[in-house]
C-alpha cells in the first residue's frame, strides 16, 4: 500500500503555477527597445530544440518594460506559447521578459520547472485543443489555468525530471559537437579551396609561402587549378513530383525542403512519409552522404533555396527518395567526394549564383540552368583526394552522432508517456 506521501494528485495548473502574460512595447519609441532585458517571441523558438533559453533576436529597455505589458519573468519560469503558435515551450535560463504570444508559468511550491515542461509537452495535445479564435487559434489565461494534470510529490518530479533531462543534455551534447566538427571541416575546406592554402610539396600553405597564382575568370587561382562547370563534374537529377495520395504511414520517406534548417545545414524531422509506387525511379533515391540542394523556397526570405545539405542520417527509415522541391547532385568520378562537393556548393559565391535564377512570386523556383553553369575552380585529382581523406572521417563522425541521437530521442520519447502517466514510478 503507497504512503499518501507518494499518490499522485490531479491539480489545475492554476494550483502548480502563477500565469503570466507578456506583451510587446510600442515600436515606434526607439528608447523602449535595445536595453538589456532579453525579450523572446515565438519566432525565437521556432526550431529552438534546447530545454532552456536565455535571449531572442532582441532586447528591450527598462522603459520599455514599465510602459507595457511585459513582465519580468523569473528564472525557471517556463515560456509556453499559446497563440500562432500553440505549443513551443522553454525554461528561462535567466531572468527575461516575453510577448503576449505566451503564458508562461512561474511554479509554486516548490514544483519542479523541469518536470513541468516534459508534463506539458506529454499534454500538448490537450493544450493545443484549448484553443480558439477566428484569425488564428489562442489559448486563453482561463482555460489553461483550469487545466487539470496528474502530478507526483516533488521528490518523484525531481528524478522523473533527472531522468528524461539526461537524454535531452545529451542530445544537446551530440548536436553542440557536430556543429563543432562541421565548423572544422568547412574552415578546412576554405582554407584550401577558398584561400588556396592547401599544403604545398614542402608541407607550407600554398599561397602565403607564395605559390604561383594565375589569373582567371574567377580571379586569380592556383597554378595548375582549371576554372569548370558544375556540370562538367556532376549529375544533377530531379526530385519525385508526388501527390498527396502517395503519403501514408511508412517505413519509407521523402527528403523535403523541411529537412534544411533555415540558418543552414541538415536536420532529422524534416521527412515526409511516402508510399513508394512504381513510378518512382532510381534517381529519385538517395542514400547517406549523397547531397541534395534546395531548388525552391516556401517564403521570399530565399534562405534556403540553392542551399546544399550532406544527408547524414536516413533516420527511422529504409529508403528515402527526394521531393519534387530538391534536387540530387551526383559525382561523374572518384577524384572528389560528395565531401568536398557539399563544401563546395556551401560557398556564398554558390549561393549567389543560385540566387541570380530564382524567380517567382509568393514561392521562388530556382532555374534548371542555375546548378549545370555554377564555374569553380578545380585543382588536380591528387588535391582532391587528399582533402577527401581529411573530411570523410569527420563527416563520417557527424553521421554516427546522428543516429545515436535518433536512438536517444526515441529512448526518451518512448519513456515520456510511461512516466507522465504513472505507468512506471520512480523510487
Amino acid at each position: 500500500m503507497s504512503s499518501n506521501n507518494n499518490i499522485w494528485k490531479k491539480l489545475k495548473i492554476s494550483e502548480c503555477a502563477e500565469i503570466i502574460c507578456g506583451g510587446t512595447p510600442s515600436t515606434s519609441k526607439m528608447e523602449y527597445w535595445d536595453g538589456n532585458i532579453p525579450w523572446i517571441t515565438p519566432k525565437d523558438l521556432s526550431n529552438y530544440n534546447s530545454m532552456y533559453i536565455s535571449k531572442g533576436n532582441r532586447n528591450i529597455s527598462e522603459l520599455g518594460l514599465k510602459n507595457s505589458s511585459a513582465k519580468l519573468l523569473p528564472k525557471n519560469t517556463i515560456l509556453l506559447t499559446t497563440r500562432a503558435p500553440i505549443g513551443y515551450i522553454a525554461i528561462a535560463k535567466n531572468e527575461l521578459s516575453t510577448n503576449q504570444g505566451f503564458k508562461s508559468l512561474i511554479m509554486k511550491d516548490g514544483n519542479i520547472p523541469e518536470f513541468f515542461y516534459y508534463l506539458l509537452k506529454y499534454n500538448m495535445d490537450s493544450i493545443k485543443n484549448l484553443g480558439n479564435g477566428t484569425t488564428f487559434m489562442e489559448v486563453n489565461s482561463t482555460s489553461l489555468k483550469k487545466l487539470e494534470l496528474n502530478i507526483p510529490p516533488l521528490e518523484e518530479q525531481k528524478k522523473i525530471a533527472s531522468i528524461l533531462s539526461s537524454l535531452d543534455d545529451k542530445i544537446e551534447l551530440n548536436n553542440r559537437m557536430n556543429k563543432i566538427l562541421e565548423e572544422m571541416a568547412q574552415t578546412i575546406f576554405k582554407e584550401w579551396f577558398v584561400n588556396f592554402n592547401f599544403p604545398s610539396e614542402e608541407g607550407k600553405p600554398y599561397k602565403d609561402s607564395g605559390g604561383k597564382m594565375i589569373e582567371s575568370e574567377l580571379g586569380a587561382i592556383p597554378e595548375g587549378w582549371e576554372i569548370t562547370n558544375l556540370e562538367e563534374i556532376c549529375n544533377i537529377y530531379s526530385g519525385y513530383s508526388y501527390s498527396s495520395k502517395d503519403l501514408s504511414s511508412s517505413s519509407d520517406a521523402m527528403v523535403t525542403i523541411k529537412n534544411f534548417e533555415r540558418n543552414g545545414g541538415f536536420k532529422l524531422d524534416g521527412f515526409k512519409e511516402i508510399i513508394i509506387s512504381d513510378k518512382v525511379k532510381e534517381n529519385h533515391y538517395t542514400n547517406l552522404y549523397d547531397v541534395i540542394v534546395a531548388h525552391t523556397d516556401i517564403t521570399q526570405k530565399a534562405d534556403i533555396i540553392g542551399n546544399p545539405i550532406l544527408l547524414l542520417s536516413k533516420g527511422k527509415y529504409n529508403n528515402l527518395i527526394i521531393s519534387m522541391d530538391l534536387v540530387k547532385v551526383t559525382l561523374k568520378n572518384n577524384d572528389i567526394s560528395n565531401t568536398v562537393l557539399y563544401n563546395i556548393l556551401l560557398n556564398s559565391n554558390f549561393k549567389n549564383h543560385c540566387l541570380g535564377y530564382a524567380s517567382g512570386t509568393t514561392v521562388l523556383h530556382l532555374s534548371k540552368k542555375a546548378l549545370p553553369s555554377y564555374k569553380l575552380p578545380y585543382p588536380n585529382s591528387k588535391l582532391l583526394k587528399k582533402l577527401s581523406n581529411i573530411l570523410e572521417p569527420i563527416y563520417k563522425k557527424i553521421s554516427i552522432i546522428y543516429e545515436e541521437n535518433q536512438k536517444l530521442d526515441s529512448i526518451r520519447d518512448t519513456l515520456l508517456p510511461k512516466l507522465m502517466s504513472g505507468e512506471i514510478r520512480v523510487k
